[in-house]
């Protein structure tokens, strides 16, 4: 009877770690699934969808573009929220893009993830333009440098000049040409993976909005 009992315990002692590893190895399926439902949800969608980001984050502490997806979209749900939620969120999404950056340095995805992170927090607190708009700008220009064709690099320069004032030698007719060349960037972009960064086309269509 004790050997019968024990049959079920030692059945999961040894199908247990190869399940685990299985899981453990599918992160990247389960981004990809997360990733597609964050392209058409409602802000209101993405919280838990970020507790998944973030998990997966933590889980892979290896994985820069865990860390960078973290990151990000809590970056990204912080321009759709109040004041108070967007500085919650530049807090929470801080030590994933500077660890992104961090493990990656001349990625210029993670550069231009950098300045976009700056330019939300600029946005959760304007007061903070004066200090952090000239380093957005400056990690914009890095990424640029860095791939010059990554859409995205172009689009934290763009937005960086356009809500620049004007005395500060910013705004929207500043904006264009580097708007211009914005818009080219997206209409050549091919991302190279499902996993490969490739957001940033329903922003600039908002601000490409603002010229016509």
């Amino acid at each position: 009877m004790q050997t019968l009992l024990r049959l079920p315990f030692l059945f999961w002692v040894l199908v247990a770690p190869a399940a685990y590893g299985q899981e453990n190895n599918n992160w990247q399926q389960v981004l990809e699934q997360q990733l597609q439902v964050l392209e058409s949800a409602e802000p209101a969608a993405w919280p838990p969808r970020i507790d998944t980001l973030i998990g997966l984050a933590e889980a892979h502490p290896e994985e820069w573009l865990l860390q960078y997806y973290a990151g990000w979209a809590a970056t990204q749900l912080s321009f759709k929220s109040d004041k108070k939620e967007a500085e919650a969120l530049c807090q929470e999404a801080g030590p994933f893009v500077k660890k992104a950056l961090q493990m990656q340095p001349g990625n210029t995805e993670t550069l231009a993830l950098m300045g976009y992170w700056l330019s939300a927090r600029i946005n959760a607190s304007p007061s903070r333009g004066a200090s952090l708009g000239a380093q957005s700008r400056s990690y914009a220009e890095k990424a640029i440098v860095a791939d010059s064709t990554n859409p995205r690099a172009w689009l934290v320069k763009a937005l960086n000049i356009y809500y620049t004032p004007a005395i500060f030698g910013g705004g929207k007719q500043r904006a264009k040409p580097t708007v211009d060349i914005t818009a080219a960037r997206f209409a050549a972009f091919k991302p190279d993976s499902a996993l490969a960064p490739n957001w940033g086309q329903q922003i600039f269509n908002v601000l490409m909005a603002s010229y016509r």
